[in-house]
This record gives structure tokens, C-alpha cells and sequence, in this order.
């Protein structure tokens, strides 16, 4: 490191140390390092084109091997750009009396000027000092056109001239040194702003999700068995009478909740290169069948209301084709279809019912809909408070119906279709009446294949049940 002088020494042109601080050869040293650095980038880059422009290598890992080699070579020609421009701009040694676009260099000259200017001060400053001293010396009554007056003032004069010189000097030099510290910064900031290496808000989320893949991939792990279990024990736990309703709202919730987490988690993981698509496609699975089987529930009661009353109907419009008196065809509808709605309510579901065996688009929107399964979990909260009492106990045992199909499975279901058990077997001859309990099974079906397709998609994504099952069978 070169020699500065003292800091105590810079008064003497106003400053409280040294103006232009530090080590140019330093400078220069660092500079030889950043071009040793491109030099040997350089070398990569040409040996992996060589490698990659091989004529005799053909096939699929020549070709993914040059693709790779491509991009690979592309950043390495950015890097080398970084370095040699950071090399170019700093310099690589310090040149003597000579104007540079190198910093080293410069900064060396204008220290030089510093120094000069500073010796410069000095002599002034002492120059000045004596001539003062001298004038402070004569006798009071020495008259003003003495010649050693005068001798002294011009002394002083020429003294206080010399350090003001000296003063513009070092102002010189700290703009040579200031406007080379630019020139260099600017230089550097271009190619690292414009070479595309620079970390963009792409780069910084990988490096984020990197960082922080541990607690991801655990959030994500458990959020999906929690979604899978709750979604089991909607399912299993609904046949308990009355207190089960109040379970499977609360767990349809909670599988619902898990599975939002599961599926944001996974897909912040894999944006960041730490997880797979795979587990992303699983939870988007177990997450669309959570709504279409929702969707299917509706669609099939929608089915089951629907049918009855339209058995109700159709029996009473044949009643009194046959001649038969209203009120007579009235008790003769209201027996062929037992429970089924009446009045406005009836017209609505007539309205309302599904037109096939898939949930209409309304269906859909209420079983993805946030507000339908916040009312949905709300409610059976709510339902908690007379949920055991003796009356309500009775009442849902006396409620519940066994499944009559794998679409039958919910207890919900299972209740609907025993209801349809209330329609007289001349009504369900009719077409029209028999089509409507057609899209009731078709519904049905649809919610036990979407709840089935969850349940697998979420073993797989929280245990690998299925990826295990199938090395097990393969093996």
C-alpha cells in the first residue's frame, strides 16, 4: 500500500485528513484479479462450444447436452462481459504522468497532485508565516516606504497567492479523482444493469422458496393429510345421528381449508424449482372434485325433490284426464308421491332440477361458491346447540336410510333416495318421471366418482399410496 501523509498535515489547505484517500496499486491489484477471472470465464466458454459443436456426437443427449451448452454458454459470455468491463474500468496496473479512463490510474494522478499541491501549501504557508513574522518584527515607528516593508509584504503576497494556487490544485485533483470514481461506477452499474445476470423479482422468489423450502414442504405435507383425513371422516363420521351432520360440515371445512393450503404451498414450491408439478396436479384434483362432488350433492337433491313433485303432478293432470274430481286426484297425487313438495316450493324444484346426469351450471357455482360452503359450516355449527337432545336423537335415527348404491353413500343421499321410495310404481312408469330419477342416480354417480377420485388423489399426494401400490405390483 502506498505512503498518504499525515492526516494533521492537510490543515494547512483546510481539510481534516487526507482529501483523496487510498491505495491505486491496491486498485490495480483487484483489477488484475477481475481480468484473470474473465480470461479463465473466456476459456469455458470456448471449451464447452467446442464440446458442443462435435460433429460425430449425435442423438437425444447430444441434442440436450447442446441445449444446455447454449444457455450455458450464452451466461458464461454475459459473465466474462461483467468481468472484463469491471477489469477494464478499474485497470490492471498504475501508469505514471499519463491521463487514463482507468481508475487506478487516475486516482494515482490525482494523488500525485494532492502531494504536490500539499508541498506546495506547505512552502506557501511557511513562506507566509516568516514574512509575518518579519513585519511583526520591526519597531513600531518603522516608516511605511521602508524597503524591508515592503520586502516582507511582497513576501507575504506572493505567499498567500502560492497557498490559494494550492488550494485550486487540490480542488483539481479531488475533480480528476471524483469524475474517474464516476466514470468507473457507471461503467461497472451499465453491464451489470444490461447483462442479464442480475437477479430479477424471478430470481429473488427462487432464492426465497430455496431458503425457506424446509417449513413449505412441511406445511404442504401436513395440510395435505389433514385435507384427506378430514375429508374421510366427512364421509364416515356423517352417519352419526344428528352430531353427524354437525362433523361432516365442520370437516368438509377444515378438508376444504387444507386443501387451498396444500394446493398454495405446492405451487409456490414447484414455481421454485423445490417441488413437482405432479403434487400441484394432485391437489388441484382433490380440490376441483371437493367442489364437483359439492356441485353433485346439489344437483342430486335438486334431482330428488324435483322428481317427487313431479310425480305428484303428472299423477294429479292423469286423474283428472281419467274424469276424476279435483280434490280426489289431489289425495290420489298426494299418495303416489309421499313428501313431496307442494305449492310455490314444488314449482321451484320443478324449475330448478337438473335437465342430465351432470350438475347444472348453477350447480357448480353453488358448489364452489366460498358463501354456499361458509352457510354450509355455519349451519351445522349452529345445529350443535339441539344436537343432544333426546328428541333430536330420535328423530335422526328415525332419519337415517340406508345406502343403495356406491352414490348413496353420503347419509344425505342415502336420505333422498329412500324418499323417492314414497312414489307409486304406476308414476315411476311414467317417461318423464323416469328420466328424472335417472339423472337422481346420474348425480349420484358423479359424487361417488369425484368423492372416489379425492380420496385416491389425496392418498397419493399425502402418502404416495398409489406411486407405492403400483411398485409393489411392478415389482
Amino acid at each position: 500500500m502506498t505512503g498518504r501523509p499525515a492526516a494533521h498535515r492537510w490543515s494547512v489547505l483546510d481539510e481534516t485528513s487526507d482529501p483523496i484517500p487510498g491505495d491505486p496499486y491496491e486498485v490495480a491489484r483487484l483489477g488484475r484479479q477481475l481480468r484473470k477471472t474473465a480470461e479463465a470465464i473466456e476459456k469455458e466458454a470456448r471449451e464447452i462450444k467446442a464440446l458442443a459443436s462435435v460433429e460425430n456426437w449425435k442423438g437425444k443427449a447430444a441434442t440436450e447436452f447442446q441445449d444446455s451448452a447454449k444457455g450455458a454458454g450464452d451466461k458464461l459470455r454475459k459473465a466474462f462481459k461483467r468481468y472484463d468491463e469491471a477489469a477494464t474500468a478499474l485497470g490492471t496496473q498504475v501508469r505514471e504522468n499519463v491521463c487514463s479512463n482507468e481508475y487506478a490510474s487516475e486516482l494515482h494522478r490525482a494523488q500525485q497532485m494532492a502531494d504536490q499541491a500539499l508541498g506546495d501549501a506547505e512552502q506557501a504557508h511557511g513562506d507566509l508565516t516568516s514574512a509575518q513574522r518579519s513585519l511583526d518584527g520591526q519597531p513600531d515607528d518603522t516608516p511605511k516606504g521602508d524597503p524591508d516593508t515592503k520586502k516582507y509584504n511582497r513576501q507575504k503576497e506572493h505567499a498567500s497567492s502560492s497557498l490559494k494556487a494550492a488550494k485550486e490544485a487540490l480542488q483539481t485533483a479531488k475533480g480528476i479523482r471524483d469524475g474517474a470514481a464516476k466514470a468507473a461506477a457507471e461503467a461497472i452499474y451499465d453491464v451489470i444493469e444490461g447483462d442479464g445476470l442480475k437477479d430479477g423479482w424471478k430470481d429473488k422468489f427462487k432464492n426465497w422458496v430455496h431458503e425457506n423450502a424446509g417449513w413449505l414442504t412441511e406445511v404442504s405435507k401436513w395440510a395435505g393429510r389433514i385435507a384427506l383425513w378430514a375429508g374421510v371422516a366427512a364421509l364416515a363420521l356423517g352417519w352419526i345421528p344428528v352430531i353427524g351432520q354437525v362433523i361432516a360440515a365442520v370437516a368438509n371445512a377444515v378438508a376444504l381449508l387444507a386443501s387451498v393450503v396444500a394446493l398454495a404451498t405446492d405451487l409456490v414450491l414447484a414455481l421454485g424449482g423445490e417441488g413437482s408439478w405432479k403434487s400441484v396436479f394432485l391437489d388441484a384434483v382433490g380440490l376441483a372434485t371437493f367442489g364437483i362432488g359439492r356441485a353433485a350433492m346439489a344437483g342430486a337433491r335438486g334431482a330428488a325433490a324435483g322428481t317427487k313433485a313431479l310425480a305428484r303432478s303428472n299423477l294429479f293432470k292423469n286423474s283428472i284426464a281419467s274424469g276424476m274430481k279435483s280434490n280426489r286426484a289431489w289425495n290420489l297425487a298426494n299418495r303416489g308421491a309421499q313428501g313431496a313438495i307442494r305449492g310455490k316450493a314444488a314449482a321451484k324444484a320443478l324449475a330448478g332440477m337438473p335437465k342430465g346426469k351432470l350438475p347444472s351450471w348453477s350447480n357448480l357455482r353453488e358448489g364452489f361458491s366460498p358463501v354456499s360452503m361458509y352457510r354450509d359450516t355455519v349451519g351445522g355449527v349452529k345445529a350443535i346447540g339441539g344436537a343432544f337432545s333426546k328428541q333430536a336423537w330420535r328423530d335422526g335415527a328415525r332419519g337415517l336410510a340406508g345406502p343403495r348404491s356406491l352414490g348413496t353413500l353420503d347419509p344425505d343421499l342415502a336420505k333422498a333416495a329412500a324418499g323417492l321410495k314414497g312414489i307409486a310404481p304406476n308414476a315411476l312408469k311414467m317417461p318423464d318421471v323416469g328420466h328424472a330419477l335417472s339423472n337422481f342416480s346420474g348425480q349420484t354417480n358423479v359424487w361417488a366418482g369425484a368423492t372416489a377420485t379425492g380420496v385416491v388423489a389425496g392418498a397419493e399426494g399425502a402418502y404416495g399410496t398409489v406411486t407405492d401400490l403400483y411398485d409393489k405390483v411392478t415389482r
